[in-house]
């Protein structure tokens, strides 16, 4: 199996969203996180069915899938043998949020 991190920020954005969604619906931030757990274990059996970040260079080969059910979506690449969550971006924020991070 494949190795996947996140990004410490990835992380953070992550932990905020969830612990927001738990303050304003108990267990809601708990399924968030198993949301994104279900989107994790998409991405290491189909690494390349995500989408291309469009304002991403191409050479950076990040995929942007969405998180089912929740406005999220998970930025990534591959690494060699293992995958890098970089950014876990709200639909709503501004475009190109995230990008900075892989430079």
């Amino acid at each position: 199996m494949r190795l996947v991190e996140f990004a410490p920020a990835a992380r953070a954005e992550l932990d905020a969203a969830a612990d927001r969604y738990e303050l304003e619906r108990p267990g809601r931030g708990v399924r968030l996180y198993a949301a994104v757990e279900r989107g994790v274990r998409l991405i290491v059996r189909f690494p390349d069915a995500g989408p291309m970040d469009a304002g991403v260079p191409v050479n950076f080969a990040v995929r942007r899938p969405v998180v089912r059910s929740f406005p999220f979506a998970l930025a990534y690449r591959e690494l060699g043998d293992a995958i890098r969550i970089d950014a876990v971006v709200h639909s709503k924020r501004r475009p190109g949020y995230g990008h900075r991070r892989l430079r």
